[in-house]
């Protein structure tokens, strides 16, 4: 795994993309299911997060997951001083900064894929403000994207 990470960090320093570095960190589904369910819903052990996750991660799955999270510095353990063989894991300042997207990404979710076909609504304490590269990006892309010949 170090030699990956290490590997990775070359091509970067060569063709640093900042989207390709983060889409990198998130583009494994569990990874991003494990942050969500220890930041939103409070799973902050192995045991609690196999038992409360309704995606029904695997244990070897799930432990693969958590040792690659720690190696990116996303998280982080302290042991249990309550059990002495339970992690407790914990978010660091680099998972806290990936928490807006993860919110987006629920936004996104509830708006373009409801299991129902129909847009779920989004909470208000969901919505945030765009950022004026976005106020102006998505009118640009739109005009020249939708309902064109694609």
């Amino acid at each position: 795994m170090t030699q990956i990470i290490r590997k990775s960090e070359q091509s970067r320093q060569n063709n640093y993309c900042p989207i390709s570095a983060c889409a990198e960190v998130l583009s494994d589904h569990w990874s991003v299911i494990i942050l969500r369910d220890i930041a939103l819903c409070d799973q902050r052990t192995f045991r609690s997060i196999k038992a409360n996750n309704n995606e029904n991660i695997s244990s070897s799955t799930l432990a693969g997951r958590l040792k690659r999270l720690c190696d990116v510095e996303l998280l982080c353990f302290k042991d249990d001083p309550a059990h002495s063989q339970r992690k407790i894991y914990c978010l660091t300042s680099k998972s806290l900064d990936l928490l807006p997207i993860l919110i987006d990404m629920a936004a996104w979710g509830l708006k373009h894929a409801s299991p129902t076909n129909e847009p779920s609504p989004i909470p208000l304490n969901m919505l945030r403000p765009q950022s004026p590269y976005v106020t102006e990006l998505i009118p640009r892309l739109q005009s020249s994207h939708i309902g064109k010949d694609c």
